[in-house]
């Protein structure tokens, strides 16, 4: 199974996401990344493996915003 990616806002909501996830189950990492397109600098994201949907679903429940323009809660 591969990782999906998942944009998220900070690096404390990428650790607080993590946490989540892996309490729910899934296998995730943190990875920093860069935005060159859009100009706002670097984000992180999370590689989750499983299913991404629900990983979404249980990020959006903890409030966690999202850069894929995805607001949360």
């Amino acid at each position: 199974m591969d990782y999906k990616t998942i944009p998220i806002s900070s690096v404390t909501n990428a650790m607080r996401g993590k946490q989540i996830l892996e309490k729910n189950g899934f296998s995730v990492q943190i990875q920093r990344s860069f935005h060159s397109q859009d100009n706002n600098g670097c984000g992180y994201r999370l590689l989750v493996k499983g299913d991404e949907r629900r990983a979404r679903e249980l990020l959006k429940s903890a409030g966690l915003r999202l850069r894929d323009g995805e607001r949360m809660r």
